[in-house]
């Protein structure tokens, strides 16, 4: 979770998204991974 955290904080991730999305974003805590990677998990094939 430390180095999720630390990729994130950096800026690791922003450069997959567009300038117009926003840079803020909710404190990284296991619930919201683990709902991140149940809405991927719906995702069709």
């Amino acid at each position: 979770m430390a180095e999720l955290t630390a990729v994130v904080h950096g800026g690791g991730f922003w450069r997959l998204v567009p300038d117009d999305v926003p840079r803020r974003y909710d404190a990284l805590t296991r619930e919201l991974i683990e709902r991140v990677l149940h809405g991927l998990g719906r995702l069709p094939e």
